[in-house]
């Protein structure tokens, strides 16, 4: 304490010195070095504070384990690739010794999703439905090569040669005709040939339904890669002409449709001769196909393998060479997908 007290006067009598001798230049530094002081404390209180061992010690496990992550997704992702290329390499071998089988894929849109709602959604009709057309394909394939696999002993190279999709859609015009039909019922039954038993309600449930199936043709099943979408639309009676009309019991006019089963049977002929295929997946419960499908396999030397629900029975499945059957191990859950009704129903439960 003495030391410090004997500084403290020395340096007292310097300042006093000091500001007797030149009293300007004496204020000057006092003022600089109280700047100088102010300065230095901004700077210490704006310094981030030092990091404490526990805090470096942290960070650098962090940092640690985060790089041995990602070095370990790094090497799972390039196991995949690795895996994927020999499988690559093996198809490719088998592709130029010419061991391969050309798939294509053949499916009767209105009948699928007949038969699908059936079995599925027991009879219930929803606007959206729940096929995973980007799915069906891979399903489909996968089970060709199985059934390829056990035929022959040996496995087989499958080359996917596309998929089309034959839909059959009502033209607008003809629900306009219905709801006119119905005027007629209430105004002037003389202009009908029988009485119409049908609700408005009925009426906008079947223009839904049909701008629902429109939407999933052009949009969301084209979008499938080597998908081939061929829409085929009813030809609607004229009012003029209602007299010579076809009509179901229930008074409905008939939209009479007779190209679609042609369209899929001369495709599947067509192909078959151009050697566009070896095998062909048929996706319909119509026994009309018999014919054709007959043809192909006799004539054409090709293998016709049906695709349907085991619960189905006609003469189309025994005439194939094989079936698949989506109801089996419930395969048709491979190609499905959840929708936003799926969603609703889920959430109403919870």
């Amino acid at each position: 304490m003495g030391t410090w007290h004997g500084l403290l006067d020395e340096l007292t009598q310097g300042l006093l010195a000091g500001f007797a001798a030149a009293p300007l230049a004496w204020a000057l530094g006092v003022f600089g070095t109280i700047v100088a002081l102010l300065l230095a404390l901004a700077i210490v209180a704006l310094r981030r504070p030092a990091r404490g061992e526990v805090d470096v010690v942290y960070l650098m496990s962090a940092a640690a384990t985060r790089k041995a992550r990602e070095v370990g997704e790094i090497d799972a992702f390039a196991r995949r690739v690795g895996s994927a290329v020999e499988e690559l390499k093996v198809q490719l071998r088998r592709l130029r010794s010419g061991h391969h089988t050309q798939v294509k894929i053949f499916i009767d849109h209105s009948n699928f999703i007949t038969t699908w709602n059936e079995i599925v959604h027991r009879g219930e009709r929803a606007l959206e439905h729940d096929v995973d057309w980007h799915a069906l394909p891979a399903v489909l394939l996968e089970e060709v090569a199985d059934w390829l696999k056990k035929m022959r002993k040996a496995p087989a190279a499958v080359l996917y040669r596309g998929m089309h999709v034959y839909g059959t859609l009502f033209e607008d015009g003809y629900f306009d005709l219905l709801e006119t039909m119905l005027q007629h019922e209430q105004t002037a039954p003389s202009k009908l040939p029988l009485p119409i038993r049908l609700r408005r309600e009925t009426i906008e449930r079947w223009r839904e339904e049909n701008t629902a199936h429109k939407w999933e043709l052009t949009h969301e099943i084209r979008n499938v890669t080597g998908c081939v979408i061929v829409p085929v639309y009813r030809r609607t009676p004229k009012e003029e002409h209602l007299m010579n009309a076809q009509y179901t019991s229930g008074g409905i006019p008939i939209a009479p449709e007779k190209t679609l089963d042609t369209r899929i049977a001369t495709d599947l002929i067509g192909d078959a001769t151009f050697e566009v295929y070896d095998v062909a997946l048929l996706v319909t419960e119509d026994s009309d196909f018999i014919p054709a499908v007959e043809f192909v396999q006799d004539m054409r030397g090709k293998h016709v393998v049906h695709v349907g629900f085991g619960n189905h029975t006609n003469e189309l499945r025994s005439v194939c060479h094989h079936r698949i059957d989506l109801g089996k191990s419930n395969l048709f859950r491979r190609m499905q997908r959840r929708t936003r009704a799926d969603g609703e129903r889920r959430e109403g439960v919870g």
